[in-house]
């Protein structure tokens, strides 16, 4: 009996199928820390062939936010943090992901992140990123198409989305809005008819999965949520200790195997109208594109904009892959909710084909707060 055959006789019960399936996400990060206590890098093994888009849903899942993650191209990725925070941002990458890290990597002062095919990411401070930070540009492409047509007047400002067209008349500018998000409002941009607001825009670029980093609004829940796994598990789902105090892993007590996260369904209409649409006034409308200059036409005064997917009431959302999910996953940063973190998606980030992706487990909300 060979050595592989020894491996996978002793941990085949921790796979799914019996095996790793190397194309399966959490059985490579599974067959990876087990190398890893073992004294072997998966890296040094074989070649795991990630996208960047891969590594960004990886670094997600890692807790960081998605419009801090920008892809400059298939081997280089930004990742934008507060300057103070680099490289505690770096020995995370380190310790959750097991990347390995290059002091002298060229481009930034405290070097890279490597993954597993070579891909760099390059932690920056966002502080000195100017526009290209957090998605802006995205938002600049959308008010600059506008504002280039509304020098001789004003125009009126068509938004064609896939499922439903809005128009909006007298329209004499468009504002960027920036990350002012104070009192949970979402818009990224204004549509101005002189100084009054017409419209309010939350701008997706198209492959965004999450609506946001939910650790204040789900504070008081995943305190309960622990409180109850820690006394009365489920028999499928409950928390196991780390080696650090008070924070914990979720896990299946039946099999003591750990899950990547909990998947937490049917939240209350009301929260999903606060997650997608926020407090601004008039009430905001979400665009689901990532603009080019060709999604722009003029003609006859009117501006007709290309704008993928539009959602004004919640009906446009539900039953679709855009339907917000609440996941759980660890952190260990979260200390005042015993190493829980809640972030809000899609649905296609955690289902593919109406099936559960990854290592994850699905209870109601309902369940949830009992």
């Amino acid at each position: 009996m060979d050595v592989f055959d020894k491996f996978f006789r002793k941990f085949s019960y921790k796979f799914d199928k019996g095996y790793p399936d190397l194309n399966n996400e959490q059985d490579i990060l599974l067959l990876n820390e087990l190398l890893n206590n073992l004294g072997v890098g998966l890296g040094e093994t074989l070649i795991i062939n990630e996208s960047a888009e891969d590594i960004k849903l990886k670094l997600m899942d890692a807790g960081f936010d998605e419009d801090d993650i920008i892809i400059k191209n298939s081997k280089r990725i930004r990742l934008l943090t507060k300057g103070n925070e680099r490289q505690a941002t770096i020995d995370k990458l380190v310790d959750d992901l097991k990347y390995k890290y290059d002091p002298d990597f060229k481009g930034s002062s405290l070097g890279a992140i490597i993954a597993d095919d070579g891909t760099a990411i390059l932690v920056k401070p966002k502080e000195r990123q100017g526009g290209s930070s957090a998605g802006l540009d995205n938002e600049s492409a959308f008010v600059g198409g506008i504002n280039q047509y509304t020098q001789e007047g004003p125009i009126t400002v068509i938004l064609k989305g896939k499922n439903k067209t809005l128009t909006y008349k007298d329209i004499t500018g468009a504002t960027e809005v920036g990350r002012d998000t104070t009192g949970g409002k979402k818009a990224d941009a204004r549509l101005m008819s002189g100084d009054t607001v017409v419209a309010n825009i939350s701008i997706k670029k198209g492959n965004a999965s999450m609506w946001e980093s939910a650790d204040r609004r789900y504070k008081e829940l995943m305190q309960k949520f622990s409180a109850k796994l820690l006394k009365d598990p489920y028999p499928n789902l409950g928390l196991r200790p780390t080696e650090k105090t008070d924070i914990y892993r979720l896990t299946n007590p039946a099999t003591n195997q750990d899950y990547s996260g909990v998947i937490i369904t049917d939240l209350p209409n009301s929260e999903e109208e606060s997650i997608i649409f926020g407090t601004d006034d008039p009430k905001t409308v979400v665009v689901k594109k990532t603009f080019t200059k060709n999604d722009f036409k003029f003609s006859n005064n009117t501006l007709t904009i290309d704008s993928g997917y539009v959602m004004s009431e919640l009906s446009d959302i539900e039953g679709t892959d855009y339907e917000p999910i609440l996941i759980v996953r660890h952190d260990v940063t979260r200390t005042a909710t015993n190493g829980l973190r809640p972030i809000v998606y899609n649905r296609d980030h955690a289902y593919k084909n109406g099936a559960i992706t990854g290592n994850r487990i699905e209870i109601s909300y309902d369940e949830a707060i009992k």
